[in-house]
């Protein structure tokens, strides 16, 4: 039986024990350097990184975000994230609700129109969440992969071709916005700014191809940008595409006192919710052997959607006690399958 040689990392960490002749030849080529514990037992420890470091390309869109990894020999992963939302309508709803109930006779709380202190840096609710969003998801890209450089498209907005007050405030939050995620980036990766100018040429040299449908499951519609700005940053010899996924957040309903619309005999029920009968809604549970994703609840049992980026209802009136709980997931993924 060949005995294994320890190994560890550059860091100290453990790593699996490799057969002597590949110690052998770390040791020939300098890869590794001879060690011995503090009781004699002989092992090797890596001089260079284990694996090289890699670039991410992303692209930032007004809600679709197109991104690539990729080292110099070859694509990694591919994708596109989902940073629509429906937020400023929603606070317009609660706003008209709000206003209505200050015409009626009930107890309510005071009108504050003045309670707005301080200001600098602030970002309307929409655009923070796509900010948020952006930093959550990059979050785990670089906890499984070793990025040591990001590019990224700078889209820059003429601000003085905007109409209106409105138009000057959104190209203002704008930049606030893209501030905050670059400092975010500045702080973990060594991050380039490219024009887009810059992408399309790369894009055009390489002989790839955008379509104009943005919202389309397709490599061709945000990713391949994000495949351009590796190329522009690391060279990338192998631009075959290996997968490329969709990524969006559910939408959960936020707790509500009542819901919009009155019922029969003015009740108004309780509506939305995080949390249904000890299950967070979206978690992954197995049932008959299926995996499902736990929604609502209707008198006292549970609705199951599908495992899948759809996520639509399945079933209805399930015992809580009969779903296995498996894990939590709060991002739904399509894998798109290149022919």
């Amino acid at each position: 039986m060949q005995n294994k040689v320890p190994v560890i990392h550059q860091d100290g960490t453990s790593l699996m024990p490799c057969s002597p002749i590949k110690a052998r030849k770390l040791l020939q080529t300098g890869g590794a350097v001879k060690k011995w514990t503090k009781t004699g037992i002989f092992y090797i420890q890596l001089t260079t990184p284990t694996s090289k470091p890699l670039a991410l390309g992303y692209d930032p869109g007004a809600n679709y975000d197109g991104f690539c990894v990729a080292s110099e020999k070859q694509m990694q992963t591919s994708g596109m994230l989902v940073v629509e939302n429906r937020i400023k309508k929603k606070l317009e709803k609660r706003r008209n609700m709000r206003r209505a109930r200050r015409f009626r006779k009930t107890r309510r709380r005071p009108a504050r129109f003045n309670n707005r202190k301080n200001r600098e840096n602030w970002l309307p609710p929409s655009i923070k969440a796509k900010v948020e969003m952006r930093i959550a998801f990059l979050n785990q890209l670089l906890a499984i992969y070793p990025i040591s450089q990001a590019v990224v498209e700078d889209v820059k907005i003429d601000g003085n071709r905007l109409k209106g007050q409105k138009g000057r405030q959104y190209w203002t939050w704008a930049m606030v916005g893209k501030t905050k995620l670059y400092r975010w980036l500045r702080e973990r990766t060594e991050l380039s700014l490219l024009e887009s100018e810059d992408t399309a040429k790369a894009r055009t040299e390489a002989g790839l191809t955008k379509i104009r449908e943005k919202k389309a499951h397709v490599f061709e519609s945000q990713a391949v940008d994000g495949l351009a700005l590796c190329l522009l940053a690391i060279n990338t010899k192998d631009i075959c595409v290996t997968n490329f996924s969709v990524w969006r957040r559910p939408e959960i309903p936020r707790r509500q006192l009542h819901k919009m619309r009155v019922q029969k005999g003015g009740i108004r029920p309780p509506y939305g919710g995080s949390v249904a009968l000890g299950y967070k809604k979206n978690t992954v549970v197995e049932y008959r052997g299926k995996l499902y994703r736990t929604g609502g609840t209707s008198k006292g049992r549970l609705s199951l959607h599908s495992y899948d980026y759809d996520n639509r209802r399945m079933i209805r009136n399930v015992k809580p006690e009969q779903c296995k709980k498996l894990f939590m997931q709060s991002w739904f993924q399509e894998k798109v399958i290149k022919n």
